[in-house]
């Protein structure tokens, strides 16, 4: 669906986007982890100064969202790093907009100025929450998505490209594995 070119120079121009949405103030930068990882490091290159902290938020049970989410926060990230700052959240895709919400309403409550999103890849198909997403790579159809961090069950996260995930595929590779 996308190589890694592709996703290197998308991501050069959503940076620019946001140093020009924020200016001077250093923002709190939030990763969600584990799938944002690879594209937090591409965004994080354009704000040295800021920490760059971790979010856990988990929605999906294999290819399927399970409607809840969880939301932790990693390594001691707490309201003294929020509190009267802009917030930027680092997301590989934004889908139904569960976590987003979550996410947005979390840094609220800790205090933070403002929240704004950027994310890798959205399927605005599969909303059942209205979010704003401000700062989109790419907008995807309904497909299953795998690779540059995002995993099926803990699979696959180190390709270097995003690609449709095929189960077909997969059982036929692995059946010749064996």
């Amino acid at each position: 669906m996308f190589s890694a070119a592709d996703i290197a120079r998308r991501s050069h121009e959503l940076l620019r986007e946001l140093q020009e949405a924020l200016g001077d103030a250093p923002p709190c930068l939030a990763q969600v982890v584990e799938g944002a990882r690879p594209f937090a490091g591409l965004i994080r290159r354009g704000f040295p100064a800021a920490a760059l902290h971790e979010v856990r938020a988990k929605s999906y049970e294999g290819t399927v969202s399970t409607g809840e989410v969880r939301v932790d926060m990693l390594g001691g990230f707490g309201p003294e790093h929020v509190e009267g700052r802009q917030v930027v959240l680092i997301e590989d895709i934004v889908d139904t907009g569960r976590t987003v919400a979550a996410l947005r309403e979390r840094f609220g409550a800790l205090g933070a100025s403002g929240v704004r999103m950027v994310s890798l890849l959205s399927k605005p198909s599969r909303r059942v929450v209205d979010v704003e997403v401000e700062h989109v790579g790419f907008e995807i159809p309904d497909e299953f998505v795998i690779g540059f961090g995002m995993d099926l069950d803990e699979r696959y996260r180190d390709l270097p490209d995003v690609v449709v995930y095929d189960a077909g595929v997969e059982r036929a590779f692995t059946s010749t594995e064996a």
